[in-house]
């Protein structure tokens, strides 16, 4: 008698006769048949597991060139546009002395915003502000030893771009508020326009006149910023207090002492030499000239 050998195809077809008429007849993953009672539920299926959540990243606070307060000690310059668009800010340190917190490079500041910069003791430098990145900008300038013993002046000797205030504890000591473009920038003065054809900057003839007096143009200003370099009445901006607030635009507070600046009047005379408290002393000598107030291309 032949004896009987399963072939593949037998084995498939009697797999599916007996799953077929034996419902409870399983397959394991191996291949291996097993039986379930009818009356005994199936094992339940186990969940799958939940995805894995990554972890959230934790990203570091950028580096800042905006500095807000700083620490104990320094002195913050304040800047708000109000001057109905953007400004452009460069920066400037005497050379020997302290740099800006954070050492800004050129940067804008949008209208209608308000940014600030903080300067440790041993300052002495200048923020350029204007509509367009111009030497001959018009200049927070000044000196920090600690309060008390420096000061910040607004300055157009080298030229005028936008009107600047400033003000300590809410009184304005430094700067002139008024548009000096609505008058003409003649000879010897030099205007200079921005890449859309508006005028931008006033570069002032009369910087080299140390004793003065200011050209036309500037003379509205005199004694309030300053517009040549021995214009001493416009340095009154004492550091009392770690914070200076300075102000661009007409629409900032006006300062007292160009009250008496009414467009259309003559030049003030020059203002003869004077002695000046320490810190103005202090002030002049790190910018170049002993007893006068320069810039450090004035030297």
């Amino acid at each position: 008698m032949r004896s009987f050998v399963p072939t593949a195809a037998w084995l498939v077809l009697a797999f599916g006769l007996t799953t077929a008429f034996a419902p409870n007849v399983h397959e394991a993953d191996d291949g291996t048949l097993y039986y379930i009672a009818a009356n005994q539920p199936a094992a339940p299926v186990p969940p799958a597991p939940a995805p894995a959540v990554a972890s959230p990243v934790v990203t570091p606070m950028p580096a800042n060139n905006v500095v807000n307060g700083g620490s104990n000690g320094d002195l913050t310059i304040a800047i708000t546009n109000s001057y109905g668009q953007p400004l452009s800010l460069a920066f400037d340190v005497d050379a020997g002395s302290s740099a800006f917190r954070g050492s800004p490079g050129p940067t804008s500041l949008p209208a209608s915003s308000v940014t600030s910069y903080a300067v440790p003791s041993g300052w002495a430098g200048r923020v350029n502000v204007g509509k367009i990145n111009h030497s001959d900008n018009s200049k927070i300038e000044g000196s920090f030893y600690g309060a008390g013993n420096g000061d910040i002046d607004i300055s157009y000797v080298d030229g005028y771009s936008v009107p600047i205030t400033c003000s300590v504890g809410g009184t304005v000591v430094t700067g002139c508020n008024m548009e000096l473009f609505e008058q003409e920038c003649h000879a010897p003065d030099t205007p200079s326009k921005s890449p859309d054809g508006n005028l931008a900057v006033c570069s002032n003839g009369a910087r080299a006149n140390v004793d003065g007096p200011p050209s036309s143009f500037f003379a509205p200003c005199a004694g309030a910023a300053y517009t040549f370099p021995n214009d001493n009445n416009a340095n009154t901006g004492m550091v009392t207090d770690t914070l200076m607030s300075c102000c661009v635009g007409t629409s900032c507070e006006a300062s007292p002492h160009q009250k008496a600046q009414k467009r259309g009047m003559q030049s003030p005379k020059a203002n003869a030499p004077s002695l000046l408290p320490r810190s103005r002393q202090l002030h002049a000598r790190l910018h170049g000239r002993s007893g006068v107030h320069g810039h450090k291309h004035h030297a």
